[in-house]
């Protein structure tokens, strides 16, 4: 892993939960972060098409686009940047889903900690970076 910051994008749409990622995160010695946050899945679009990020943390449903689909659009404009869905959804069959259309984990809101939270986007990374270096993700 490398030892500059990792360049996660969060894409929430409620202030109260961005809040707290921020804040669980910032709890990290390390690997620390640098988050930079939208509440609209156009900005994120945009901000992947320019900026190269490390994982990007999403939850499914936002303002501006509330249905599943939100994963498939983010994961087919940058197949490159590992996904973890953080939803408030708390449905198994959602984290099966998410996880057989590219996300590289599922975890629910009000369920998860900062060692949680920092753990999956570190696993994120690194299963991503394998199955790319293995060529069973061609991006």
């Amino acid at each position: 892993m490398k030892t500059s910051p990792l360049r996660v994008l969060l894409v929430e749409d409620n202030p109260g939960d961005a809040r707290l990622v921020h804040e669980m995160l910032s709890e990290s010695p390390w690997p620390r972060f640098a988050i930079m946050q939208t509440q609209h899945l156009e900005a994120a679009l945009d901000m992947l098409r320019s900026e190269p990020f490390d994982a990007v943390l999403l939850d499914l449903l936002l303002d501006d686009s509330p249905r599943l689909g939100t994963l498939m659009e983010i994961y087919e404009m940058a197949p490159r940047v590992p996904v973890v869905v953080l939803s408030g959804m708390d449905d198994k069959a959602v984290g099966l889903w998410v996880l057989k259309e590219g996300a590289q984990d599922y975890l629910v809101k009000g369920k998860v900690d900062a060692a949680t939270l920092v753990h999956a986007i570190c696993e994120a990374i690194e299963r991503h970076d394998q199955q790319v270096t293995s060529g069973r993700l061609m991006v």
